[in-house]
């Protein structure tokens, strides 16, 4: 009896960790999950090395994908932290972004994702985003920083402290710029100006 409650306990974690941000998700792909041994979180419910997971929208189309070498579920607290991650955007389809973080937080109540460490974003356009710290906004799909960034796109480079952009990079604001080394078209001139 206390095996077969394990067990029931094991598959509802294993449920959750699979409709964690879900609410836009159509379909989840069934994947098998490796327990961690060696735990770097303590106390989670549920802890998963390999973690993999990709999110449908109800035509099908990928939206989006999430890697993680190691995952750690946090059912009463509400949140999910992620070590060594590779996420990837899709819109209709395509490639839009590449995220890759140390390490990551996702808060499932405020829908934020706090990434720590070494942190590197790459658009479709080959715009780069480099950090140390950063959140993300799943429902608005904005990135905030207050630490030192990096942004780079089309030869030129922009360094700064603080950091409001889309998560595209079509749209960013560095709050304090430190450093421009500019080569290429300048990312800041408007479209068609002189």
């Amino acid at each position: 009896m206390k095996r077969n409650t394990g067990n029931l306990l094991r598959i509802f974690f294993l449920l959750i960790a699979c409709g964690l941000s879900s609410l836009s998700v159509t379909n989840c792909k069934k994947v098998n999950y490796e327990r961690v041994e060696k735990e770097r979180e303590s106390g989670a419910n549920v802890s998963i090395r390999n973690f993999k997971r990709e999110a449908y929208d109800a035509q099908g189309q990928l939206q989006w994908e999430l890697r993680a070498e190691e995952s750690y579920v946090y059912v009463n607290d509400n949140k999910t932290i992620f070590y060594n991650i590779d996420f990837d955007q899709y819109e209709g389809g395509k490639f839009k972004s590449k995220l890759l973080a140390e390490k990551g937080e996702i808060n499932h109540k405020t829908r934020l994702m706090i990434l720590e460490g070494k942190i590197f974003l790459r658009t479709e356009d080959n715009k780069t985003l480099i950090a140390k710290a950063m959140e993300y906004n799943m429902d608005t799909k904005k990135l905030v920083s207050d630490s030192e960034v990096t942004v780079s796109a089309d030869g030129t480079t922009i360094r700064g402290i603080g950091l409001r952009a889309d998560k595209d990079l079509n749209k960013f604001t560095i709050l304090k710029p430190t450093a421009i080394t500019q080569g290429g078209t300048n990312p800041l001139k408007a479209a068609g100006s002189p």
